[in-house]
């Protein structure tokens, strides 16, 4: 499987929406529909907007050899999720470290898609809520988020 960063580049080069819908059919995977349902799913909403100040991309990291990668920390969201019990419970201090880790811990390109995620828009061109309703009819329905 492609990291989901080079999947968005080659998203950003197709010429039309056919084109784009082919590159997400291809390339199809639990990872990358996650990622588009908690980027662009409303009923996801974020504590994060923005990279940590004690965040500092790590410059000794060769693509694709990391200590995790952008789908095993997937599961980690509700830390940071508006409304989950555990992230409510989280001090602002702890789950800014819990962010650092995680975004430390994937390469940082994955960490970009990570803040997207946070930031509702992934820096795609052309991957909005509008290409992910009609590409994925039912990801985004109110009350369908879980």
């Amino acid at each position: 499987m492609k990291p989901l960063y080079e999947i968005f580049d080659e998203f950003e080069s197709c010429g039309n929406k056919k084109q784009r819908m082919e590159v997400i059919g291809k390339n199809l995977s639990q990872t990358l529909v996650d990622v588009l349902k908690f980027t662009f799913h409303p009923d996801f909403k974020w504590k994060v907007k923005e990279l940590p100040e004690n965040y500092r991309v790590p410059n000794d990291i060769l693509p694709g050899i990391t200590y995790d990668s952008l789908n095993s920390q997937l599961r980690r969201l509700y830390l940071f999720q508006i409304g989950n019990e555990t992230s409510d419970s989280l001090s602002e201090k702890r789950r800014n470290e819990l962010l650092v880790q995680m975004l430390e811990s994937i390469e940082p390109r994955e960490a970009e898609v990570l803040l997207g995620i946070f930031q509702k828009d992934l820096g795609v061109k052309g991957l909005d809520y509008k290409f992910v309703k009609e590409a994925f009819p039912n990801l985004l329905q109110i009350g369908r988020a879980h």
